[in-house]
């Protein structure tokens, strides 16, 4: 995929335009699916001592088994979790929920015209609007940081990273 910036948006004095919100919409999402598969990578390898793929494809990844249940299963199942990590991990869902559920863009004033200013509202701020540049900035600087925390547990269990 190529780099969001790459589509002419100037990330310091501009919002993303729909294209690039869309893009950035897709890595949001892939990046976090790959987060809530080391979760249960981390519970599978708990509980079975191994990455047991019907546990995980049936129930783990069964679309009722929330993300919160996940992480709450996490947090009993790792004495001494770092709750900053998981503060972290908390707030990438968030990013990663406004990516997925807000839209469409509001138009700002009664007549619709070319070039006219719109905006997403923030569905915790309905008079503000969702600054999906600076959210993305965030996700990107914290993501690669969980991820190592969350292998690094999966390591500790002695979890193998399968050869291909």
């Amino acid at each position: 995929m190529p780099h969001i910036a790459a589509y002419g948006t100037n990330w310091g004095t501009r919002a993303m335009d729909e294209q690039v919100v869309s893009q950035a919409r897709a890595e949001v999402i892939e990046k976090f699916i790959n987060l809530e598969w080391l979760i249960n990578l981390i519970i599978s390898q708990h509980y079975f001592g191994k990455v047991y793929r019907p546990f995980i494809l049936e129930v783990l990844y069964d679309e009722n088994c929330s993300f919160i249940l996940r992480r709450r299963i996490l947090e009993k199942i790792i004495p001494g979790l770092d709750k900053k990590q998981i503060q972290n991990l908390n707030r990438l869902n968030t990013i990663r929920n406004y990516f997925a559920h807000t839209g469409p863009q509001i138009v700002e004033g009664a007549k619709v015209g070319k070039g006219q200013a719109t905006k997403v509202p923030d569905p915790r701020k309905l008079d503000k609007a969702i600054d999906f540049t600076k959210l993305y900035k965030e996700f990107q600087r914290m993501e690669p940081i969980v991820a190592e925390y969350l292998f690094k547990l999966y390591q500790e269990l002695r979890g193998k990273y399968p050869k291909a």
